[in-house]
């Protein structure tokens, strides 16, 4: 995996298959390299820190899958979409390199919707065509969590290559399953640190329920800050999309009457597919 995370895909890969091995992940944070390496058993010596010092020929024809999702915030609506050009944005060829250099049997390529319309589709384009050109077969679609059992509203791009056509042909993306309610992932008995002020409380305002996709927003919080951070969401819709919330005050928050409380990292854990035994290290 490249852009490993916290290691999604290596939880997906357990649960997909019967046996697994990491080759290679990747992963610049240190944090969540920490938590990978609390979950997932990988020679520490192959578990690089930088892509673009990643020199993946030694592995060519050693990789059944490769797998990664280079950071989204260049494509993202909600930010500057410097696109390809941006610095997170150009690791797109930083994925396109390990993929020439490796050659893996098939691959799996995620970013967010948004990198279809980034540039007027050009980048996309040219990204897609360049994986093309590499010998791949190539589907491409939007998936969304919800679709898949998960009550998160997520939609993502998902790109899969593969280098032999029959494979290919035979390839579809999985059947939508439908999903159930935020309110089956949450905990009944939740620390006291996770649930808002009364002075917050005071300034919360009903409302009639918004947003669609089954996200169901009843009301906001008169606080400093993005709208996105005000909202409060019912049980009984879904998620919206987790995302890092780094800043502070920007775990999405959920009213389980009688009072509004933020979700927890076990429960945003769940509403991203991870196990419960999942290691919470950091």
């Amino acid at each position: 995996t490249l852009f490993s995370g916290i290691g999604a895909p290596e939880f997906a890969a357990r649960e997909v298959f019967d046996n697994t091995k990491t080759i290679i992940a990747c992963e610049i944070d240190k944090f969540a390299r920490q938590s990978y390496l609390a979950n997932h058993e990988i020679d520490e010596t192959k578990f690089y820190r930088d892509v673009t010092e990643l020199d993946a020929r030694p592995y060519a024809g050693k990789i059944d899958i490769l797998i990664g999702g280079s950071p989204c915030q260049d494509f993202s609506i909600a930010g500057q979409r410097a696109g390809e050009n941006g610095e997170r944005g150009n690791l797109i060829w930083q994925f396109y390199r390990v993929v020439s250099e490796a050659r893996p049997s098939v691959f799996v390529y995620e970013n967010v919707k948004g990198f279809l319309s980034t540039d007027d589709g050009k980048s996309y384009q040219r990204f897609l065509d360049a994986l093309r050109g590499l010998g791949y077969h190539c589907h491409a679609g939007i998936l969304n969590t919800k679709d898949y059992d998960i009550p998160q509203n997520r939609e993502r791009l998902y790109i899969v290559g593969f280098l032999n056509a029959d494979e290919y042909h035979a390839f579809s993306y999985a059947p939508k399953t439908g999903c159930g309610k935020l309110a089956g992932y949450l905990d009944r008995d939740v620390d006291e640190k996770y649930f808002l002020s009364e002075c917050t409380v005071k300034c919360f305002k009903k409302e009639v329920n918004a947003f669609s996709g089954g996200i169901k927003v009843i009301g906001r919080l008169d606080i400093k800050g993005n709208d996105i951070l005000k909202r409060v969401y019912a049980t009984d819709g879904v998620a919206p999309t987790i995302h890092t919330a780094q800043g502070g005050n920007q775990e999405p928050k959920i009213l389980q009457k009688p009072r509004i409380r933020k979700l927890t990292p076990r429960e945003c854990l769940r509403l991203q597919g991870f196990p419960e035994n999942f290691k919470i290290v950091v």
